[in-house]
């Protein structure tokens, strides 16, 4: 793999399931990834649906080149996740205030990947699923 493999456009399949709220969602859309001197911009736009509702949806990152892979940035600059780039198979996780994110990662790239969130908090109790395929 290389890093530069992300750069391009995905189109991505995603599931939520709220166990919280009893509520399953699903959205379609695209992620796209650019450079600019090895920082690469990920940009992604979809509808996200469930029985009795309907909206745009978009995210932001920044994923930042490092010599091990990437470090991934939230749009205000602060740190997310990381990536390596030599491991397919990787786990991550992220704190945000009470709220904790463990996600997995399959880097099957330049093909497709696919990601999965455990996401636990007071208010929080979903899993998100997204499998990106590169177009």
């Amino acid at each position: 793999m290389n890093h530069s493999d992300i750069i391009g456009e995905w189109k991505i399949t995603r599931s939520i399931e709220d166990r919280l709220g009893k509520k399953y969602f699903t959205l379609n859309g695209i992620a796209t990834f650019t450079n600019n001197a090895n920082l690469y911009y990920y940009n992604e736009t979809g509808i996200m649906k469930s029985e009795s509702f309907q909206s745009k949806t978009h995210q932001h990152y920044l994923w930042i080149v490092t010599k091990e892979g990437w470090k991934i940035k939230f749009r205000d600059g602060t740190h997310f996740y990381d990536l390596e780039l030599a491991r397919q198979e990787q786990d991550v996780y992220h704190k945000c205030k009470n709220d904790i994110y463990h996600g997995k990662f399959l880097l099957n790239l330049p093909n497709d990947i696919k990601v999965s969130w455990n996401v636990n908090g007071p208010r929080k109790d979903y899993v998100s699923r997204t499998y990106y395929k590169k177009k």
